[in-house]
């Protein structure tokens, strides 16, 4: 059911809602893998009243591997989905605080990932404001995983020139690269470290999580029957394919 986006809430208020819904999904059997990174594309901060990304929790019953890096997935009660080709990375310490230095943060870095996040909207139309993203989940629907290789400390600052290429059906739709995720996707983990650091209530992030760090390109719109393709040069990662139903 579609809701209209007047909550009045601030982000200090979305983020206490959303760390007490994570400490209930946890009480009721809900396993913590990891976080998701929101609004990355500095282009849409001004509009939006940001200086920063949004960030929010992910768990295991809405992440999947995609064997052979191809997946099909249902649409059914997702409202209004789209996708977004995303990089994801796993964790294998803590992320290091206050910097934004790749050379520094890919230290944390065990292995690297294409995914698709289908996100999902309960607002009219997608007018919403980023106090309503935090305080339901980041709008997120389900992740889908390729195949994880490892990271290795001359990757630094190759996820910023990377390149990407969504296909729906065979035809290119959307185009973009690293650069459209705050920097570079491996920056955006500084961005998510400090964030985490500096609310009281949230849960530490650590070793064995997995962060999907925003979309590469535009986000279309997404239904049943389509056949979408994620295409990324420059970090030697396999395309991934997604179909829908």
């Amino acid at each position: 059911m579609a809701l209209p986006s007047n909550s009045g809430l601030d982000l200090a208020s979305a983020y206490s809602v959303a760390h007490e819904l994570n400490q209930r999904e946890q009480e009721t059997g809900k396993t913590l893998v990891g976080r998701k990174i929101g609004i990355s594309n500095r282009a849409a901060w001004d509009k939006m009243g940001l200086t920063d990304v949004v960030w929010g929790y992910l768990y295991s019953d809405t992440v999947f591997s995609a064997e052979d890096n191809s997946f099909e997935l249902s649409l059914e009660n997702l409202s209004q989905p789209k996708l977004e080709p995303e990089i994801v990375f796993g964790l294998s310490a803590a992320l290091p605080g206050n910097t934004r230095d790749p050379k520094e943060l890919i230290k944390a870095v065990e292995w690297m990932a294409l995914g698709f996040e289908v996100v999902q909207c309960p607002y009219p139309d997608w007018v919403f404001k980023p106090a309503d993203l935090v305080a339901t989940f980041g709008f997120h629907g389900a992740l889908i995983i390729g195949e994880k290789l490892e990271v290795s400390p001359d990757m630094a600052h190759a996820f910023a020139s990377c390149r990407a290429t969504l296909k729906r059906d065979g035809e290119t739709v959307a185009e973009g690269g690293g650069t459209q995720v705050v920097d570079s996707p491996l920056v955006a983990l500084g961005h998510l470290a400090d964030l985490i650091a500096s609310d009281p209530n949230a849960q530490a992030l650590g070793e064995g999580e997995l962060v999907t760090t925003g979309t590469l390109t535009a986000a279309p719109a997404i239904a049943s029957g389509e056949t979408y393709e994620i295409i990324v040069t420059g970090l030697g990662l396999p395309k991934l394919t997604l179909k829908l139903s």
